[in-house]
């Protein structure tokens, strides 16, 4: 059973790895594009001229860029979210992942996903204004999300109670 953990435990490391290495390159790809949209602004609107001609440029593009916008912050609270995670990952390897700093790390990222879902209805806004200007573009509130925000709160709470315990404990002893 210890080999079945461990390999699972790393192979989880080693996709939180990957998925922090995609996410620095969709942060990069995000700002790239945040530029191009000025640089190429003539190109973009001559775009959605020809292939949307019933598109409202005018209202588009503003919108696109606010997306980007908004969607950087994202991907960085992604960041901080992914790089918390694989530091609990890091306690679960050593054998003690009920510390106080895992309740500490979680709680961040219980943080993170709270002003993710944030912006997420934010970005929903911008949808609006998409779709306001004849571009269709879909965007779903989900209920997942903010039930893992508490989720998340609670399981911090669940290891800061579990690393007090152990504590009082070993205290005892």
């Amino acid at each position: 059973m210890p080999d079945v953990t461990n390999a699972t435990l790393g192979m989880s490391r080693g996709l939180l790895q990957i998925c922090r290495v995609l996410n620095i390159v969709a942060a990069s790809g995000f700002f790239l594009l945040l530029a191009a949209s000025f640089f190429y602004e003539d190109a973009f609107i001559g775009y959605y001229r020809t292939h949307m001609p019933e598109a409202d440029v005018g209202r588009l593009l503003p919108a696109l860029r606010g997306m980007v916008l908004v969607g950087a912050p994202m991907l960085a609270l992604v960041h901080v979210l992914l790089s918390r995670l694989l530091d609990i990952t890091a306690t679960v390897r050593a054998g003690d992942p009920f510390v106080p700093e895992n309740a500490a790390r979680l709680r961040v990222v219980a943080w993170c996903l709270l002003m993710i879902e944030v912006l997420h209805v934010g970005l929903g806004f911008l949808v609006h204004q998409v779709q306001a200007s004849h571009v269709p573009m879909e965007w779903d509130f989900s209920l997942a999300g903010w039930l893992a925000v508490l989720l998340t709160f609670v399981l911090a709470s669940v290891f800061e109670q579990g690393a007090r315990q152990r504590d009082d404990l070993r205290a005892m002893i």
